[in-house]
């Protein structure tokens, strides 16, 4: 019946030269543009001419192969078991999972961690970038473009494999939370991040969160041991821990789905221990409709009415909890 009086209403509107108005376009707010760091293309950052060492790692690697993204960068093998070729070199000429989600899971800059999720949650995403049901709200943002590009090339008996290997992983500390009020300058990097502007003075945080690296160095030779350093404002994590447990205006905590210590429960992914940038991107993105699907569909409510500071705040507390 609701479809049939749906159907009339469209019909009768067409009959008097009415259309319904176009769904606007996802878009980001000024408030939340540091989510979505987006510099202009050019020379980044390298670690230097090489070779490489790392302490705790038997291997060496050239300047040639550190950025050869033909293959994974591994220092710690003994950290996880053998990788299957998606995850280690691509496949059907798409980068390695592990390029941007490294071999431990544990994620780099602008890409999140994804050790010990749901196999099934894993393939499911990679599907919904294939099939257009996760995008970004920001256009042209490149991870976003990557994802997809890369999702459209891997095939289903890939995508299995490399969900099983994800999954089995352990998950890591890669993030630092610090509350504060000056954080150090930064620039926005092409690849979706900020880059620390060396030699600069520090400036107020405002309203943003700032990920950087603990040790610039070790994240320039892709070191999945490296730290993360999330900067927030002041009390954000005592406001978002009350968003999480009360639900925030869509009256739903976190907790009733992604478990009591957020760490996830059956299906539900874990929001613990998460990128604070990453975390609003998504919440940001579900709001927006640019992120769809069968799983967000019960987030899509929950987010509705959620303020830009709301969703830094939860963020904030996320990001704080240990994963």
């Amino acid at each position: 019946m609701r479809r049939t009086l749906a159907s009339l209403s469209l019909a009768l509107m067409a009959l008097s030269g009415c259309h319904p108005a176009p769904k606007p376009k996802p878009s980001v707010p000024a408030e939340l543009a540091w989510a979505y760091p987006q510099g202009p293309k050019g020379p980044s950052f390298d670690a230097g001419a090489g070779p490489f060492r790392l302490p705790g790692s038997s291997t060496t690697y050239t300047k040639a192969q550190l950025y050869d993204d033909s293959h994974m960068v591994d220092w710690y093998p003994q950290d996880h078991p053998s990788a299957p070729a998606a995850v280690a070199t691509g496949v059907n000429g798409s980068i390695p999972c592990a390029s941007c989600h490294m071999a431990n899971g544990a994620g780099f800059l602008a890409a999140p961690d994804i050790a010990g999720l749901p196999a099934p949650y894993i393939a499911e995403q990679v599907r919904a970038f294939r099939d257009g049901n996760r995008q970004s709200s920001r256009h042209g943002w490149g991870a976003a473009e990557e994802m997809i590009d890369t999702a459209r090339k891997v095939d289903d008996p890939a995508l299995v494999l490399a969900a099983a290997y994800y999954s089995g992983l352990p998950r890591t500390q890669r993030y630092k939370v610090v509350e504060t009020d000056m954080v150090p300058a930064t620039t926005p990097d092409k690849y979706g991040w900020h880059d620390p502007v060396p030699g600069a003075k520090p400036e107020k945080i405002d309203d943003r969160i700032i990920e950087v690296p603990e040790d610039l160095q070790r994240i320039l030779l892709i070191d999945d041991h490296a730290r993360i350093l999330v900067y927030v404002p002041r009390d954000s994590i005592a406001s978002g821990q009350a968003l999480v447990r009360s639900g925030g205006p869509g009256g739903l905590p976190c907790t009733s789905c992604h478990g009591s210590d957020l760490r996830g429960t059956g299906g539900t992914p874990p929001l613990a221990g998460r990128s604070a940038a990453y975390l609003t991107r998504q919440l940001w993105d579900i709001k927006t409709g640019a992120r769809g699907g069968p799983s967000v569909a019960l987030m899509q409510g929950v987010v509705a009415n959620l303020e830009p500071g709301q969703i830094r705040d939860i963020a904030a507390y996320l990001a704080s909890r240990d994963p």
